[in-house]
């Protein structure tokens, strides 16, 4: 979901989304690896020692090396009999992603009421409630959280207003992937839009005439650029400060990429621009238009994965896309799934929203199993539907069932707490009936 600037569906369509200073962080070494995750694996790389001094010195008894995993994330991805799915890379089992988005919303500021992520932002960050929420979860056999890196908030996001990525933020990140850590469970962390402040906003927002609106970040240099610097400096600065990156799923570039219809080029009716992959498309063409959306897609997030590979080389990246276009946005999902390097794509769907999940599987494209991973990295149940908590959870259940027959590979509902969003369940309300039907202890298979 996006930004809940508006009320009621509105607020489920557009809405995409404190602190003391720790300890310093215990040095740790990373080893890296950009060995394809494609492979079944084996056994865990055996180091080695390489002979330096050839002389007639008497052999002394070998030293036993302690064989190192050779990446930084525990979650990769393999090809079993053809099927791709996510396995941990140090045990070598098979791994299901069950579990929530955590998140926090307040007043974007005294003078503007609009809802806003608030969960990870200084000041606002309850680091108490996040462990125990993360307790709890891990108690009912959930394994992943999703969680949003704000980019908006005035004042107050990720980015440091004197350039780069805000201190007190990255402590509060840090803060929550260790408390996820001590309860096993992994951080789907979101990196979303480029942080108001530190910079990275002005390689992009001020372009030119052609391009405004969304459309700014996917098909202009500037829009990629800023996106890869942030997202390097963000890991940079978590890699650098000692954060528990085996901790992390995976990175999500933007929560729901959408674009603008409304808003140049896509506005335009005439000439032919060029866009950030170099090549032109005529406005005056529909089928341009649309070669332009999807070309322009692909590019983005190959280029997107590329950079974040480069600074954390095992990590898996991946990308959401929202449940319903609204207004003046579209997008199409297949490119990113079909053609991308997207290491997952990750769906959103909601129950009483007038879509079926065949419905929402024709919008996607999803009609045989898609040769990467998809997971429902958004599910959730409006209350309007669904009288009770306890109908909510069956129908939650049941639409988890269907999906597996798409090749889905797991789950996330849409919110483990979320009070803020009366419109919709949540996975505690009421006597936490949602949590329990679809706990992965109470049900080991969620395609039963």
């Amino acid at each position: 979901m996006k930004k809940s600037y508006f009320p009621v569906l509105v607020i489920f369509l557009v809405l995409s989304a404190s602190a003391c200073t720790p300890e310093s962080p215990p040095s740790r070494t990373i080893v890296l690896t950009t060995q394809p995750e494609t492979q079944v694996p084996t056994d865990l790389p055996i180091a080695s020692a390489t002979t330096t001094n050839q002389t007639s010195t008497p052999k002394t008894s070998p030293v036993t090396l302690t064989p190192t995993p050779q990446f930084s994330h525990r979650i990769g991805i393999r090809l079993v009999s053809g099927e791709a799915e996510f396995y941990d890379r140090l045990t070598g089992d098979k791994f299901v992603p069950r579990g929530y988005n955590y998140v926090r919303l307040a007043p974007m500021s005294q003078t503007n009421p609009g809802l806003w992520h608030s969960t990870l932002n200084p000041g606002y960050y309850d680091r108490e409630r996040a462990g125990a929420a993360l307790q709890a979860m891990h108690a009912e056999g959930y394994n992943v959280v999703r969680i949003f890196v704000d980019c908006c908030r005035e004042g107050n996001n990720v980015g440091d207003p004197a350039g780069g990525i805000s201190t007190a933020y990255l402590e509060n990140v840090i803060d929550f992937l260790e408390k996820a850590k001590a309860n096993e469970i992994y951080v789907l962390l979101i990196s979303d839009l480029t942080p108001a402040q530190g910079g990275y906003d002005d390689m992009w927002q001020h372009c030119c005439e052609t391009f405004a609106g969304e459309n700014l970040r996917y098909l202009t240099p500037g829009g990629h650029r800023g996106e890869r610097r942030f997202n390097q400096d963000l890991i940079r600065a978590l890699i650098d400060a000692g954060a528990p990156l085996e901790a992390i799923f995976a990175y999500d570039l933007t929560n729901e990429v959408h674009f603008n219809l409304d808003k140049p080029p896509f506005s335009l009716t005439a000439g032919k621009v060029t866009t950030a992959n170099n090549k032109t498309y005529d406005m005056a063409v529909a089928e341009d238009k649309r070669r332009m959306m999807d070309e322009n897609l692909v590019y983005w997030i190959d280029q997107q994965r590329a950079a974040i590979l480069e600074v954390d080389p095992s990590a898996l990246v991946t990308v959401s896309f929202p449940a319903i276009n609204s207004g003046q946005t579209t997008v199409d999902p297949r490119p990113a799934i079909w053609e991308s390097t997207a290491d997952f794509v990750d769906l959103h769907t909601y129950l009483g929203w007038g879509l079926s999940l065949d419905q929402y599987m024709e919008r996607f494209g999803v009609d045989q199993t898609p040769e990467k991973p998809i997971i429902l990295g958004e599910f959730g149940a409006s209350n309007r539907a669904y009288p009770t908590a306890d109908s909510a959870g069956q129908a939650l259940k049941e639409w988890q069932v269907a999906s597996c027959k798409y090749g889905f590979d797991g789950w996330l509902l849409w919110t483990w707490d979320g009070f803020e969003q009366a419109e919709l369940w949540n996975g505690i309300s009421e006597n936490g009936e949602i949590s329990s039907i679809l706990s992965p202890l109470n049900r080991p298979d969620p395609c039963k």
